[in-house]
């Protein structure tokens, strides 16, 4: 039995990435991050999840194994990883505690890191298919792809999905601009 974290790829049913890609797409000038994007909510990659699958069918057995990428980003982290590759710069605004409790919300915004232990699954033989970085570059090409009328656009988050809609209160941030602008 495999148990994953946070699953990335391409055509994820719930492609986290998207909060940052939407942004990068709609030419926002900051990215609002919560906790000082301290976040960390460890990420599997699809691909990452294959090839443990294939250590294990190497290696049959009744075991429980964590999946997960071979690196936990914070969201701060996810978040330059993401304009990065989509060549876009944006003004970073890390807040603390006392920030309005609706602006800088994002999917790895936990009090205490989630990192899952890979070492039985690494002294099983599993050799990952890469980093988050790495792996994560499928997913936004089909993200920006999707954005466009791509493959995959009647499956994006809509502007009211519960999920994703309070991530992406562009109000908020407007608002907190028009009040400290510095």
């Amino acid at each position: 039995m495999l148990r994953p974290s946070k699953i990335h790829g391409a055509g994820a049913l719930r492609p986290r990435e998207w909060v940052f890609v939407k942004r990068v797409l709609d030419c926002r000038p900051a990215i609002f991050l919560a906790r000082r994007g301290a976040g960390v909510d460890h990420p599997t990659a699809a691909a990452n999840i294959a090839a443990l699958i294939e250590a294990v069918a190497a290696r049959p057995g009744r075991r429980i194994l964590n999946s997960a990428d071979p690196d936990a980003p914070s969201a701060l982290e996810i978040s330059r990883t993401i304009a990065r590759q989509l060549g876009h710069d944006w003004n970073e605004v890390l807040l603390g505690d006392g920030a309005v409790e609706t602006l800088g919300r994002h999917p790895w915004d936990v009090p205490h890191p989630i990192v899952l232990d890979m070492t039985a699954a690494i002294d099983l033989g599993y050799t990952p298919a890469g980093d988050y970085a790495t792996t994560v570059a499928e997913e936004v090409e089909w993200l920006v792809s999707a954005a466009r009328g791509g493959e995959g656009a009647a499956h994006l988050p809509g502007p009211d999905d519960a999920f994703f809609a309070p991530m992406l209160d562009y109000t908020t941030e407007d608002r907190h601009f028009a009040t400290d602008p510095g």
